[in-house]
């Protein structure tokens, strides 16, 4: 009898545990609830990571005046890391590269990053100032804008107001170009005595200043190179960010092109003295940190979300060719190089991001 009762016991205890248990399992999933809730991890991309492709400015052997081998532009490819040449028997030296207004673009990347497939392209000249419409279905010149010869284009940049402004080796201004009309206007910004030869143009995230990264000063050809600050939309002159770079003994080209990053933080100008990228933080406009990372940078685009750089080398990796340099941005390092682009003279480059 002891055994029995011991026996029935157990099993009682057994079957309200069983009980108990599925109970939690029913509280667990909803107690009748029919909405299923799923958890999905998500991924991101490491700086480097992208697919898509880079169009880049070349311009021969040439710099201000066109030189002899191929012109245009040249494409390549991030995965595969191949290189396509693309001459434009109608190309001047090619310094800028933009897509046209009929591409929609990343927002805060300046005109310069898209996620779709692109339908053309302007190339600013250096030679006579001229700019180029270039349909990339058969690589087509459309169109050759000759609104301000002379002005000697060196970088192309979308501004707030949905313009793209050509910025000027020749009088140190930017110039605005209107991609609904084909059409560019008189520059309302930059010039002496503040700039007398910029590449670069980049705003602030919140479009109420102006950077213009001025190459050189004829009244003082062997000083270093600097940055000008302007209010937007006023172009009211605000200050220099002076030794972006060292004096040069030679007079040779200092401060190239610079690029704001998506978040507004820092403004990256190349630095040919020594061969650099030079930051610059915007909140105090002031330098915090150059980092070599080759011969001769021209010019950097940032993928949209910010993590990887692309910058245009010159002769690199020898005196014949260029490259394109991979750049992790948190590390502020070079992660990648994509050799093969056959100029030793590359300008601005553009990104074609892919999935």
């Amino acid at each position: 009898m002891g055994r029995s009762i011991k026996s029935a016991r157990f099993w009682s205890a057994v079957v309200i545990a069983v009980m108990v248990t599925a109970l939690l399992i029913v509280v667990a999933v909803g107690c009748g609830d029919d909405t299923t809730t799923t958890t999905k991890t998500a991924t991101t991309k490491a700086a480097g990571q992208a697919n898509g492709k880079i169009y880049v400015a070349v311009t021969g052997s040439g710099e201000a005046t066109a030189g002899t081998g191929p012109m245009g532009y040249a494409v390549v490819d991030l995965k595969t890391k191949k290189v396509e040449m693309v001459n434009l028997p109608d190309s001047k030296a090619p310094h800028g590269i933009i897509f046209t207004a009929d591409t929609k673009t990343a927002p805060r990347t300046a005109g310069k990053v898209t996620t779709e497939q692109p339908k053309g392209i302007y190339i600013g000249n250096a030679t006579d100032g001229s700019v180029l419409k270039v349909d990339l279905s058969d690589n087509k010149v459309t169109k050759t804008i000759t609104d301000k010869p002379g002005i000697k284009v060196c970088g192309m940049q979308m501004g707030p107001d949905g313009l793209i402004y050509l910025s000027a080796m020749a009088d140190g201004k930017a110039y605005p170009l209107d991609g609904s009309t084909d059409t560019i206007g008189d520059a309302k910004l930059g010039g002496a005595p503040n700039t007398n030869s910029i590449c670069g143009v980049s705003w602030t995230l919140d479009n109420k200043y102006v950077y213009l990264s001025n190459m050189s000063d004829p009244k003082n050809p062997t000083g270093a190179g600097f940055v000008a600050k302007y209010e937007w939309p006023s172009g009211a002159f605000v200050k220099r960010i002076e030794n972006v770079t060292k004096p040069s003994p030679t007079g040779a080209t200092l401060a190239h092109q610079s690029e704001m990053t998506p978040d507004g933080k820092y403004l990256y100008v190349m630095d040919s003295i020594d061969g650099a990228v030079v930051k610059i933080d915007t909140a105090t406009d002031e330098i915090v940190k150059t980092v070599p990372v080759g011969k001769d940078p021209h010019a950097m685009v940032f993928s949209s979300d910010g993590k990887t750089g692309y910058i245009a080398v010159r002769k690199e990796p020898d005196e014949k060719s260029s490259s394109i340099f991979v750049y992790d941005v948190e590390k502020d390092q070079v992660i990648d190089r994509i050799p093969g682009i056959p100029v030793p003279q590359v300008c601005s480059l553009i990104l074609w991001e892919q999935n």
